[in-house]
């Protein structure tokens, strides 16, 4: 079904078939395209092992049940169509796996899987982060920090804040750039995944406390990979809820690291 839904055309002739039921080649026509071409698309949509068209003998064709299956993906936008072929064509590269592990897709299918499930972890691990923040001097701020002493109480409640916040913010924008409008509590669940860079880099100042003064370059490329790293897990979280291509994905998880960015200098400012 894959290779079927791989080609703008197939998935054309799909949708023509689907619309009413049963064509003739005559009908197919229609669609604007060279004869050979025509031809070839129908050999690959009829003659293939998981047959997507059947050919009667009236010459007509219809939707097999594997068909009806292509029709109901493709209803659901270019986008699912999009993903749903891209994630089953690169699923088992080598830099694919590497990328998944990276952006935690493993785990975040999990969670989106059954999000209620994961409740207590995510609570859990939040406080964790919040209570280790003030440890080190270090307030969370959406995707980002703010130095200063803080007591433990509000850099967990900041914690569990910019959890919030940034799910907000996701689905608003997702209304908005991305057009859909149902929201995801697979999504709410698994946004906090994206914190977990920041958990590491605390931790990593809590266990050894001599590697947190280091300032300049080496800070600032440490603090840059955490950001991306972040903003990438945040990305694969939102292209898997949304069922959109990690690049349009991006978009959304930009625009809120921009924002966030922006929100960081007015606040440091004063």
């Amino acid at each position: 079904m894959f290779n079927a839904l791989a080609h703008k055309i197939r998935r054309k002739i799909i949708v023509m078939v689907g619309n009413q039921g049963s064509v003739t080649y005559t009908d197919l026509t229609k669609l604007g395209l060279e004869p050979g071409t025509l031809y070839h698309h129908l050999d690959i949509l009829v003659k293939s092992e998981a047959a997507i068209l059947i050919q009667g003998k009236n010459k007509q064709y219809s939707l097999t049940d594997l068909g009806e299956a292509a029709l109901s993906v493709i209803s659901q936008g270019e986008d699912q169509t999009s993903w749903t072929i891209r994630e089953h064509n690169t699923s088992g590269t080598i830099p694919k796996k590497i990328a998944d592990y990276v952006g935690m897709k493993p785990l975040t299918i999990r969670i989106q899987r059954d999000p209620w499930r994961f409740v207590i972890e995510v609570i859990l691990f939040l406080s964790v982060y919040g209570y280790l923040a003030s440890e080190v001097a270090l307030l969370p701020f959406l995707l980002f920090f703010l130095e200063g002493t803080f007591i433990s109480g509000i850099t967990i409640i900041a914690a569990l804040a910019s959890w919030i916040i940034t799910y907000l913010l996701v689905e608003i924008l997702s209304m908005i750039i991305l057009k859909k409008r149902e929201p995801s509590r697979g999504l709410f669940m698994a946004i906090p995944l994206a914190f977990v860079p920041h958990f590491l880099i605390e931790l990593l100042w809590y266990i050894a406390p001599a590697s947190a003064p280091f300032t300049g370059w080496p800070l600032t490329i440490v603090l840059t990979g955490i950001i991306s790293w972040s903003t990438y897990i945040l990305t694969v979280a939102v292209a898997r809820a949304k069922k959109v291509r990690l690049s349009r994905a991006a978009m959304i998880t930009l625009i809120i690291t921009n924002l966030n960015l922006f929100l960081l200098a007015l606040i440091t400012g004063f």
